[in-house]
Formats: C-alpha cells, sequence, structure tokens
C-alpha cells in the first residue's frame, strides 16, 4: 500500500500515529486506509471521530463519563453530522450513536419547542368531566371508591365498576349530557335526556355498530341503577337495552371481523422477525426503531395477551430479569391481581433488540444493566421519548391492521379449538378468572368448533406439536 493517501492528503505514517493513541483500541490501521481509499469515511470526518474520542477519553473521571452535550458544547450541527458519519463508519452498532442522534435532534429543534404548535383537540361528542351533574359527580367518586349504588325497590344495589370500565362509563355520561344540552331537555338521568342520547347514538355521522350503541347505553342504564333513578327511567333504560340486544344479535362485531382477517400466529412472528432484519438494513434511525418496536409488540403480546392498559411496562418493574430470563411481574389494571410469568428465551430475544436499539450484540449485558438501573420503558423512541400509554395498541394498528386488544380475543379462538381446556388456559393467559368470562368464552369455543367440524375440509387443523412449540 503506497504511502500517501489519494485525496486526502494523510500519510500512512500519519494515520498509523493516529491509530496509536488509546482510545482507538485495537483498530488496525490499514483498514481505515482502505475505508478512506474505498470513499467509505471522509478525511473530514475521521479528523472530528479522532478529536472526539481525544475529548471522550479525557472525559472520564473515575468510571463516570461527562455527557455529550458538555464533550461537544462547541461544535455546530455541520461538525456534528461528520462526527456522526464517521462514527458509524468506524463503530457501526455503537451505542454512543444513539446519544449522538439525541443531541443533534435536541440541536436541530430543541425539547421545548417540539410540540409547541399542537393544541388539545377540542370535543365534538361530549362534555368535559367537570361539567357533569353534581350528583354524579359525587356517584361517580362513590363508585372509584368502590362503594356500591343505591338500594332499588328490589332490594338489590348496583355493584361499582372496575377502574377501566368507570373511565368508559364517565365518557358515556359526558356524551349523555351533550345530547341532552343540544335536545334542549334538562340535564338529568330522565327519559327525555337518555332518548336524546340514544337519537345521537344513531345519528352519529360515522355510524356506529349495533354493539357498542348496545355498550352505551347499558353503561347509561348502569349507572342510572346506581343514582337509584326514578323507576319510568330504570324500565326506559331496561326496555332500550334489551332492543339494542336484539338488534345487535348475530351481528359480527367489526372487532370479530378484524380479529379473524389477522394472520396465523406463525405469519405474525414471521412479519415480526421480517421487521427486524428490515430494522437492520434501513439506514433511517427513526424508521428502524420503530419496526424493532412493532416486532416486540407483535411478538411478546400474542402468547401475552396483556389488556392495553397494562402494555406500558418498565424494566425493573413490570419486566424483571433473574440473570438467565426475563419475567412479567405486573399488578393487572382490571383487577389489581398480581399476573407473574416467565417469558421464554424466544420471546426474550426480541426484548434484547429493545434494548440494544441498534448496538452490537457485544453490549447487551452493559445497556441491559442500564436499563434496570434507570427503569427504562420497555418502549421508547429513537430520540429518547416515551411514547403514550396505548403505543402497544398504537403499533398493532400499523401493521396489522387492528388494535392490540384483539389479541385477547385471536387467544381464545385459538385455544377455544381444545375445547374447555383450551378455555381454561386462553383465561389463565388472558388473567381473567370470572365464571361468567368463562361461560361465554366456553359458548364461543362451542360454536367455533362447530363450525370447524362443518368445514375441515376447508380449515387446516394445527398439529399437537405447533401448539406445544407455541402456547406450551
Amino acid at each position: 500500500m503506497g504511502s500517501n493517501i489519494p485525496s486526502t492528503g494523510w500519510g500512512l505514517a500519519r494515520i498509523c500515529d493516529i491509530f496509536q493513541a488509546e482510545h482507538w483500541g485495537n483498530l488496525n490501521a490499514e483498514d481505515i486506509v482502505q475505508m478512506l481509499l474505498d470513499g467509505r469515511i471522509a478525511s473530514h470526518e475521521l479528523h472530528a471521530l479522532n478529536k472526539f474520542l481525544t475529548r471522550y477519553a479525557a472525559g472520564q473521571n473515575g468510571g463516570s463519563r461527562l455527557p455529550l452535550s458538555d464533550l461537544l458544547d462547541s461544535w455546530g450541527i455541520g461538525k456534528l453530522h461528520s462526527l456522526r458519519r464517521g462514527m458509524w463508519a468506524v463503530y457501526e452498532g455503537h451505542p454512543l450513536l444513539r446519544d449522538l442522534d439525541a443531541l443533534i435532534a435536541e440541536r436541530v429543534q430543541p425539547a421545548t419547542t417540539k410540540y409547541a404548535s399542537y393544541k388539545t383537540r377540542a370535543r365534538r361528542l361530549s362534555v368535559p368531566p367537570e361539567e357533569l351533574p353534581h350528583g354524579w359527580k359525587i356517584a361517580l367518586e362513590r363508585m372509584a371508591d368502590g362503594i356500591p349504588g343505591v338500594a332499588l325497590n328490589d332490594g338489590q344495589r348496583q355493584a361499582p365498576p372496575s377502574a377501566p370500565m368507570l373511565v368508559t362509563m364517565r365518557t358515556k355520561l359526558c356524551e349523555c349530557i351533550l345530547a341532552a344540552r343540544k335536545a334542549g331537555v334538562p340535564e338529568e338521568m330522565s327519559v327525555l335526556a337518555t332518548t336524546a342520547y340514544e337519537k345521537s347514538l344513531l345519528g352519529r355521522e360515522r355510524a356506529l355498530s349495533p354493539v357498542t350503541i348496545k355498550s352505551a347505553i347499558r353503561q347509561v342504564r348502569d349507572f342510572a341503577r346506581y343514582l337509584g333513578a326514578p323507576d319510568d327511567v330504570l324500565a326506559h333504560l331496561a326496555d332500550r337495552v334489551r332492543y339494542h340486544e336484539r338488534r345487535a344479535n348475530g351481528y359480527t362485531p367489526l372487532k370479530e371481523a378484524k380479529v379473524l382477517a389477522l394472520p396465523s400466529y406463525r405469519e405474525i412472528f414471521g412479519m415480526a422477525f421480517d421487521l427486524l432484519g428490515e430494522a437492520d438494513e434501513t439506514k433511517n434511525a427513526k424508521q428502524a426503531q420503530f419496526k424493532r418496536n412493532a416486532a416486540v409488540a407483535m411478538t411478546l403480546f400474542c402468547p401475552f395477551p396483556l389488556r392495553v392498559a397494562d402494555t406500558a411496562m418498565f424494566f425493573g418493574r413490570e419486566i424483571t430479569w433473574d440473570g438467565q430470563m426475563y419475567h412479567f411481574d405486573i399488578a393487572l389494571s382490571k383487577s389489581k391481581r398480581s399476573y407473574t410469568a416467565p417469558i421464554l428465551p424466544v420471546f426474550g430475544f426480541f426484548i434484547d433488540q429493545l434494548i440494544l436499539q441498534g448496538s452490537g450484540p457485544a453490549h447487551l449485558a452493559d445497556l441491559r444493566a442500564e436499563c434496570f438501573q434507570v427503569r427504562r420503558p420497555l418502549f421508547v423512541t429513537y430520540e429518547g421519548r416515551v411514547p403514550h400509554p396505548r403505543y402497544v395498541s398504537h403499533l398493532w394498528k400499523q401493521v396489522l391492521g387492528t388494535g392490540s386488544h384483539a389479541a385477547r380475543t385471536k387467544l381464545h379462538d385459538e385455544f377455544g379449538r381444545l375445547g374447555s381446556r383450551g378455555v381454561d388456559l386462553a383465561m389463565g393467559a388472558c388473567g381473567q378468572r370470572g365464571e361468567k368470562t368463562a361461560e361465554a368464552y366456553r359458548t364461543r369455543a362451542f360454536q367455533m368448533l362447530a363450525v370447524e367440524k362443518a368445514h375441515t375440509d376447508m380449515v387446516g387443523e394445527i398439529t399437537d406439536a405447533e401448539w406445544r412449540e407455541f402456547f406450551s
């Protein structure tokens, strides 16, 4: 190899002198020379990288390190980009690349200004909760405290809903008040107000399914029972619930249609591995991180079909590590019961990808320890931002066309093929106990088994080996 490097002005002796510095480690100077010759790195990028590594090594203090923002305080955006390109060429997969990208993003557009242009979306279908009637707000507070409702004529007291259902009920009540306000009737629990609400549901610009309307009227009925509303209101709502139950009977909910359209488990896992492969190949770091997040969301929450509210997880809190395997340790949002389960290595591999976030596997142990030390969220964007709590469901919808809630229905459908034992297994996987729920899914399992038997020639059987592979 010649002593002069064409088009760079760097001599081989100069290259060798630079790479004798301790901060370069065991890099081969001749390899870097070849990268310069091939155009894989430019001389000014190598200069920037060398200058940074010199500062970085000097900035180590008792095992701790100065933040990049301090080390590179005087560097402009152009020089930072040169450093980024040089670091990628020489140290592809190094964790510092993420920190450098975050610094560049912050210099281009500071976090304090990133979302200043976003405004709170105006309410079109409901009033704010603070505009509910005073008595209704008191009742909702009592529900949140777990206090049963007023005793009715039959001696029954309406039980308070679970925390997630309470949120849904509050939303429906806010819709009911707006409907009454627009109809010009008193904002109270009355036949006039509930009729106005029902008409508003039926007249939505985007048509609601019969099941959705039935559910909304049922929520208002349950709240009316909790309040101890007049008998004529309770009778009216009971009649309307029965009407909408008949109307919804035989209707295939949109959610079920989307579940039936979901790929098989084998296909979902194949899609997830494809996403990881695409993430490794794409040069856009943000897109690569999105693909990793989507791959994990799809694989992790197929065998563990948790409610959307339970999918916002943190290392060291909902996800633990025993030195060999990851484990779930979750207090379920609906029942507050503890949900613990080991995460098999095949699924742990996907979690590792979210820890590495494009870094090389050699950095896994250190990055994992850091994630658990700082209790990092499982899902973060490439810039380090924490997505909204429903991010997992958003990822499902982007890739599979429906939110992650469909995973619960799909699991019950798949296990339903095994009969009553499959129902019990599915309920355990979903963290469910209620006998009413069990009976509903047993009925559904029976119906599915009957349909499948009638279409045996069209629907392939899943082998015992496949069940053991994916669900044991």
